[in-house]
């Protein structure tokens, strides 16, 4: 699956605000991430399956760096005020 292909990858949705607002900070921090959107991906609830079962969330967005489910927008958010976002990024 891309979650292994990819070191920074959201599951995400067209719809999903939480989702826009947490590209733009990956956008606006500069780090480069792929985006599957699970609502025009043509197998997105596969994926989307997939995701809920390695990481019993059932929200989007969720953010994966090497495979490895690091959080959803909250999660983030939080790092980054705390200025850890970055760091955990570029590791």
């Amino acid at each position: 699956m891309m979650l292994r292909k990819n070191r920074i990858v959201m599951v995400s949705a067209t719809y999903c605000q939480f989702c826009t607002k947490l590209k733009m900070l990956l956008i606006e921090l500069k780090h480069r991430f792929v985006s599957l959107e699970i609502d025009i991906i043509p197998n997105g609830r596969e994926v989307f399956t997939e995701v809920v079962s390695r990481t019993s969330v059932h929200t989007v967005p969720q953010v994966f760096l090497a495979g490895k489910f690091i959080g959803g927008y909250d999660d983030l958010v939080s790092l980054y005020k705390l200025g850890e976002l970055s760091k955990l990024l570029e590791r």
